[in-house]
């Protein structure tokens, strides 16, 4: 086993650990963005995503976009350059590196190790730098580690920024993710932990797709948000059950609510409580002062369903 072999997807590295752990003193000394390794065919890419203290020419257009990354190069390559070429061969394999800011309160901070990176496409017509889209094959879909879900969900909007490239991987979910989707079992399908089979990379999609937050509340703790089917597992064909528009993402509480069809929603986002709901609930619980949620056309049809059953029961 190589040394770099050694460190685990997202866990803290500065560059002086990196030279240690892996016996690459040369790292310590290196002031860009790259680093070739001495003892392997390891080619370590160190990435501050918001860019706001460097100078314009250093604000490169890096971010994940599903479980590809986009990177652009260092300003005096291109695409024949041969460590790239090296990269798109396969004989240097990219490890990526990754911090949101360079800095908190004047202290350097390390990076995140995100794993390794495989080459798949390159925007023609781009040149010092050249706007690489890797694969990163050890996305993580299942993590719950903080660090790894911040940088797998920053986008350039969120330091104020614009990408500059035509390529665009949202939506896109590469063969490799879908081998790694984990189904539910039976007893996750039918306990309150039904409203999680949005496991693996459909769950990330719900949480991206909802800003991490759920709509009503905006509780933005992840790790307790659930990303629920519309229409449930067991009433969705194979194509609703990945259809992302079959999703919301929910407080723990809203979602008990919704996944007993308790409520629902108008096709403009407005919340409906059903009948079956007293007046003390409704008060208690504070039914009556959530907004409106975005609802886009996709979502239409699966709203129609829920709604339909909603109120069939309130009917009762």
């Amino acid at each position: 086993m190589e040394p770099i072999d050694k460190l685990e997807v997202g866990l803290k590295y500065s560059k002086k650990d990196l030279s240690t752990l892996i016996n690459e003193p040369q790292i310590l000394t290196v002031r860009e963005g790259v680093a070739s390794c001495v003892n392997s065919n390891a080619y370590l890419l160190f990435v501050d995503l918001e860019k706001k203290d460097k100078e314009q020419r250093f604000h490169f257009d890096d971010f994940f976009e599903e479980d590809y990354f986009h990177w652009d190069s260092q300003t005096t390559q291109h695409i024949n350059t041969p460590k790239i070429q090296d990269i798109i061969k396969g004989e240097l394999v990219a490890h990526l590196f990754v911090r949101i800011t360079q800095k908190k309160k004047s202290k350097t901070l390390p990076f995140v190790y995100c794993g390794k990176l495989l080459y798949k496409t390159h925007e023609e017509g781009t040149a010092r730098p050249v706007h690489i889209v890797f694969q990163n094959i050890d996305y993580n879909d299942d993590t719950e580690n903080q660090d790894l879900l911040d940088i797998y969900r920053w986008k350039p909007t969120d330091a104020g920024m614009t990408t500059k490239t035509k390529i665009v991987k949202k939506g896109i979910i590469s063969e490799e993710r879908k081998k790694r989707y984990k189904k539910p079992d039976m007893t996750e399908r039918k306990g309150l932990i039904t409203s999680r089979v949005g496991q693996g990379f459909y769950r990330q999609q719900i949480i991206n797709k909802w800003g991490g937050k759920c709509p009503l509340t905006d509780l933005d703790i992840s790790s307790i948000l659930i990303a629920s089917h519309i229409v449930p597992w067991a009433e969705s064909n194979d194509e609703e059950r990945l259809d992302v528009d079959n999703g919301i993402l929910l407080s723990p509480l809203l979602d008990a609510l919704f996944d007993r069809y308790l409520i629902s929603f108008e096709d403009d986002g407005a919340l409906l409580v059903s009948s079956r709901m007293s007046s003390k609930h409704i008060k208690n619980l504070s039914l009556t002062s959530y907004p409106k949620i975005p609802i886009n056309d996709g979502m239409l049809q699966y709203l129609h369903r829920h709604r339909k059953r909603f109120l069939e029961l309130s009917n009762d």
